[in-house]
């Protein structure tokens, strides 16, 4: 309705052009002869109205300019807080779940050499790796630790040990992160050189 609005008013303001150049040459010349010429009352009103429609006219059209662009910011707004309030929602989500794959990691890092082979075992081994892949179709990845230099911003380094220096040794947990967000620094071992 908006847009109907906004081409009613150009297409008057256009319209309305040739008859406001005419007005203002005609005022030109009613200055001139004024003293000559006396202007007819019905003239003078209707010139009047013309003048008040004219800027009544200027002022619609400034209004719906303004109303447009105002509704353009609203717009570009509001897709921006969805899109950061979905981010959000996504990040805690994560948050909580990645105890879950530590949980998961360390359940069969302790897993008995006589289990290892069993089906449930396996089973349960297939359902860790979809988990994991499908939080890694949210944007979840793994900090990669182990024989990289510890970065402050990745790593949290828990003790030094034999190594080269600055390099990490060993992980006690690994880190996340949410496309380019630490959502869980890598708990480390660097070595002191």
């Amino acid at each position: 309705m908006r847009g109907e609005a906004v081409k009613t008013v150009k297409a008057l303001s256009f319209n309305l052009l040739p008859v406001k150049i005419i007005l203002m040459e005609s005022n030109k010349d009613d200055k001139k002869h004024a003293a000559s010429k006396k202007v007819d009352p019905n003239i003078a009103k209707l010139q009047k109205d013309l003048e008040d429609a004219i800027n009544e006219c200027e002022q619609m059209k400034n209004l719906a300019a303004r109303s447009q662009a105002d509704l353009q910011n609203a717009k570009a707004r509001m897709e921006k807080e969805a899109a950061s309030s979905h981010r959000y929602a996504v990040e805690k989500m994560l948050t909580r779940l990645i105890p879950t794959i530590d949980n998961f990691q360390r359940a069969f890092s302790h897993l008995p050499e006589e289990l290892k082979d069993h089906e449930w075992v396996k089973g349960l081994q297939a359902i860790e790796q979809g988990f994991i892949e499908e939080m890694q179709a949210v944007g979840l990845q793994k900090i990669s630790s182990l024989n990289e230099k510890a970065d402050p911003e990745k790593h949290e380094v828990l003790k030094t040990g034999p190594g080269e220096e600055g390099m990490i040794t060993e992980v006690f947990e690994e880190g996340y992160m949410l496309h380019e967000k630490v959502l869980r620094p890598a708990r480390v071992v660097v070595g002191e050189g």
